[in-house]
């Protein structure tokens, strides 16, 4: 019931999606899904995705939505729709397998199914949806969405363990010698990056450097100054606009510092880096901190980022509700709420009134960076870790040493 409820849900919001774009000043889609769309249009003419400007995708997404050109319009919302259910199956299939009971389930499943953000996000035609449903094969999502390359260590500490936790990530005797190269890492290697590389070797093929420059480098330099929750968008927008007069903190010490360090890469590699090693024997959290973790320190932070973390917060979220410390999460939560609208209300300010309030959003961004930290701190400290499956799934699916 559960999922035809969501499916009912997703096209009521792609119907109405037609008529506020069509009514109403802002519009319901995604400004991506038009960009999608033209890249799509190129492609069924024969021609190359990347002669629609700030087309910054593998060309196989372009191919997957010809049928915007071919068959309807609505058609890749239909799709991203049809995925984000997909997601769900997902996660009833793995909380199972963890060992949830029945209420715990329809909780997980709520948690995504019917998530204001999530359902927004896919009927406004963002793809990120994909990337739940692609984590089955991970050399495929990194291909389509370079992101999770941030987990590679943290599989490879995985896999260094069995799933009960029996074995030492360092050794018999305390000996920080990790063994990097097991059958099962190197399985893993051989498959992910054998996928990455054949995918990313055929897309070049056909597209050659701009695909490259498109879709792999331009994310390595990456500079958005609008619809950016980082605090580093400040800093970017006056490298954009170096003679503007607008920012009255234009050269302000502080200011200069706090982007340079919002600008580094440094601090959000140590903080994902070292949060997958602490919590590789529990995937599922590791994967969950990581990438909350990364959206919250990355220079570009977007709405579309936060489904990166909602995807998998299902899978977390049982062992959050049994804990003592839940109304703390919970709390926190509400605060990282009014942070984001307190974000977006200057924002709106910013980009639909013209109104000067940069030192304003950019305080706003500071408040959401110190919300996204303070909601992970609270959830490390609340949750309870687990094996990846239950001890009985576990003696049904892999071997016990």
């Amino acid at each position: 019931m559960a999922f035809v409820c969501a499916v009912i849900l997703r096209l009521v919001l792609i119907a109405w999606s037609a008529y506020q774009d069509a009514n109403f000043d802002v519009k319901y889609t995604d400004i991506d899904y038009f960009v999608y769309t033209d890249a799509a249009r190129h492609v069924v003419r024969g021609g190359s995705p990347y002669e629609r400007a700030t087309y910054r995708y593998p060309p196989l997404l372009a191919v997957l939505l010809a049928p915007n050109v071919l068959v309807h319009e609505m058609w890749g919302k239909v799709f991203f729709s049809t995925l984000d259910i997909a997601v769900g199956g997902l996660i009833l299939k793995i909380g199972r397998r963890r060992g949830m009971n029945a209420r715990e389930l329809k909780y997980a499943l709520w948690c995504w199914l019917f998530n204001p953000f999530t359902c927004a996000i896919s009927t406004r035609g963002s793809c990120e949806a994909l990337t739940g449903v692609a984590a089955i094969a991970y050399g495929f999502v990194v291909h389509m969405r370079l992101y999770p390359i941030i987990h590679a260590l943290m599989f490879v500490a995985f896999l260094n363990k069995d799933y009960m936790g029996n074995r030492a990530l360092f050794g018999k005797r305390g000996s920080k010698a990790l063994s990097w190269v097991t059958v099962e890492n190197v399985k893993f290697a051989v498959v992910s990056s054998a996928t990455f590389f054949a995918l990313t070797a055929g897309s070049y093929a056909v597209y050659g450097m701009d695909y490259i420059d498109e879709a792999i480098l331009y994310h390595a330099q990456r500079k958005d100054h609008r619809h950016n929750f980082s605090p580093a968008f400040y800093g970017i927008y006056l490298s954009i606009h170096p003679t503007t007069d607008a920012p009255d903190l234009n050269g302000s010490a502080i200011v200069q510092t706090a982007d340079r360090l919002a600008m580094s890469p440094l601090p959000m590699l140590t903080v994902v880096l070292s949060l997958g090693f602490a919590f590789a024997s529990d995937m599922p959290f590791a994967l969950f901190v990581q990438t909350l973790a990364f959206v919250a320190f990355n220079k570009v932070c977007t709405a579309q980022y936060f489904v990166w973390w909602f995807m998998l917060l299902p899978l977390v979220l049982p062992s959050l509700m049994r804990s003592a410390n839940r109304k703390r999460v919970v709390f926190a939560t509400l605060i990282w709420l009014i942070a984001q609208l307190h974000w977006l209300a200057w924002a709106y300010a910013l980009e639909f009134k013209g109104a000067q309030v940069f030192e304003s959003v950019w305080l706003a961004s500071i408040a959401f960076f110190g919300a996204n930290i303070w909601l992970l701190l609270n959830i490390i400290a609340a949750y309870a870790h687990a094996p990846i499956f239950s001890r009985g799934r576990l003696q049904k699916f892999s071997k016990v040493e």
